[in-house]
């Protein structure tokens, strides 16, 4: 079973990682959290990787609620598109949610007492946690954060370009 959990923690930083090199050509931020150098602690462990997978669910999520937070025109604007649907932008942030509650619960499951391990139930409640989400445990933490932040904004940009794009 934590083969699996890992495997979809990697699928989704990995094709996230994809996007984001396919459409930066910049991309030496990318590449190097996606060798996760940029994460401060060793990941020697089940328990350290389950507490960097948590981080980085809720620094995407932070970036999924910054992007919900804009009107049409600014998500246009920050899309480079001339016009937007939302109902697949909603389709997609929806789906980006739920994705996101599955590993935080699968990477949460024995974390009592961890770093980034309040217990959530639902959407709403992980959407609460990455609201609140600073990293800020460290000043190493709070680095980490703020440079993945700058790569889930990319990415999820990416992924709502290709909603609109391909509804």
């Amino acid at each position: 079973m934590q083969w699996l959990r890992m495997a979809s923690i990697v699928l989704l930083w990995v094709s996230g990682c994809r996007l984001a090199l396919a459409s930066d050509t910049g991309n030496g931020l990318v590449l190097a959290n996606l060798e996760r150098t940029g994460w401060p602690d060793a990941l020697a462990t089940q328990a350290d990787i389950d507490t960097a997978s948590r981080a980085e669910v809720l620094v995407f999520g932070k970036a999924l609620l910054a992007s919900e937070a804009l009107d049409e025109p600014g998500l246009t604007q920050r899309l480079g598109v001339q016009q937007i649907q939302l109902k697949s932008i909603r389709q997609v942030r929806d789906g980006l949610w739920d994705r996101l509650l599955n590993t935080y619960r699968n990477a949460s499951t024995h974390c009592d007492e961890k770093a980034f391990c309040p217990r959530v139930r639902s959407v709403a409640d992980l959407r609460q946690l990455a609201a609140a989400f600073t990293g800020d445990i460290s000043p190493a933490h709070a680095r980490w954060a703020s440079q993945s932040l700058d790569v889930h904004e990319r990415v999820l940009d990416e992924q709502l370009r290709v909603a609109v794009l391909r509804p």
